[in-house]
């Protein structure tokens, strides 16, 4: 299951729930019919979701006053793998990419993927090891190949990333 975000408050009487959003396309994870699953496995099905200054706020079919809404935050909310859609060739999601091992172009190993950070242009991952963490900017410039299967990925490593 992965995470699409946090109920973290009620929006008027009817139940709408206010969430803040931790998905890349929440138009797609919130859509009219989806069904999401609370973290202790609940599911609720989208009826209506819309953005404003930038959360979300979703009306669940399960969910119809504030007293309902109330009883489920704070909680996360997930989808469930399978009903992800097959991303593009050459992309991931990045809970693919996160606990990968780490390969420069020699095949040593540099540690494993830890965090993914968003910068804005472009993703960065964070690579620790027992040596320490160094930042990998996730372009393809630096990323040579990836396998979410083997949990590997090689990197181009240049002089100071490490």
């Amino acid at each position: 299951m992965q995470k699409v975000g946090t109920i973290i408050n009620t929006h008027g009487l009817k139940g709408v729930c206010k969430i803040q959003l931790t998905t890349d396309s929440p138009a797609e994870r919130f859509a009219s019919g989806q069904t999401l699953y609370t973290e202790n496995q609940r599911p609720l099905t989208v009826v209506s979701f819309r953005i404003q200054k930038g959360f979300g706020y979703c009306q669940f079919e399960e969910i119809r006053t504030i007293e309902q809404a109330e009883a489920i935050k704070p909680m996360d909310l997930y989808i469930r793998e399978e009903d992800l859609p097959e991303p593009e060739d050459g992309h991931y999601y990045y809970y693919q990419l996160m606990h990968c091992t780490v390969y420069n172009e020699q095949n040593e190993e540099l540690g494993e993927v830890t965090d993914i950070l968003e910068t804005g242009a472009n993703a960065v991952l964070r690579i620790s090891s027992g040596k320490g963490t160094f930042l990998c900017p996730y372009v393809p410039a630096f990323i040579l190949a990836v396998d979410p299967e083997a949990k590997t990925i090689h990197i181009r490593e240049i002089e100071g990333l490490r």
